[in-house]
């Protein structure tokens, strides 16, 4: 199997990669950094370009997206462009020319979060962007060629990278190796349209 980890230096996608490599033999790791997989996920040729650079895949994970903490009151039509062009259109992007270069039957796996519905202060501009991409999956997913699958994962914070006693969005942190388990639980199994949530 062919995997491809976009977002391999986070918190999140460092995990999923590391934890891959234990059982696949040929999994990449993609960053904004990186010197033999590069990607900026605000730019269509930029998402392009690395799988031009890549063999057909089996699976495509991405934990990479941002956007904007602020209050609401002080957020601008701007703050919210940043989650817009990188989490919400990044990833919808990505589903979209993701088609040409997987295999038949192969897997996109996207990133959300709790705050898809459930409230933290200052996460509005993410909170926006998590629900769009909810909505996204649970429709696209059923229209995607050669029978590729689309789910997405929305995981609380993750323990370790937040104190393990602090609730985030009314909720304790959850084991990062719990939610690579998730990760996993999709590359094999036959499910589409889901949102995976753990939180």
């Amino acid at each position: 199997m062919k995997i491809l980890v976009i977002g391999s230096t986070g918190t999140i996608g460092s995990a999923i990669y590391n934890d891959l490599k234990k059982d696949y033999n040929t999994v990449y790791g993609a960053h904004r950094n990186s010197q033999s997989y590069s990607i900026d996920l605000t730019k269509k040729e930029s998402i392009q370009a690395l799988f031009k650079k890549l063999p057909k895949l089996d699976s495509i994970i991405n934990a990479a997206g941002t956007a904007v903490w602020k209050p609401f009151s002080q957020l601008t039509e701007e703050d919210y462009y940043v989650g817009i062009q990188s989490k919400l259109m990044g990833q919808v992007n990505l589903v979209h020319l993701a088609q040409e270069y997987l295999n038949d039957k192969g897997s996109i796996t996207l990133t959300t979060g709790i705050l898809a519905e459930h409230y933290e202060p200052n996460a509005v501009g993410l909170s926006l962007v998590n629900g769009a991409i909810h909505s996204f999956v649970k429709s696209a997913s059923n229209e995607l060629i050669r029978g590729i699958r689309l789910n997405v994962v929305a995981p609380g914070a993750i323990a370790g990278a937040f104190p393990e006693d602090k609730k985030f969005a009314g909720y304790l942190p959850v084991k990062i190796e719990d939610v690579v388990g998730i990760y996993r639980q999709i590359l094999n199994n036959s499910s589409t349209g889901g949102v995976y949530k753990i939180y």
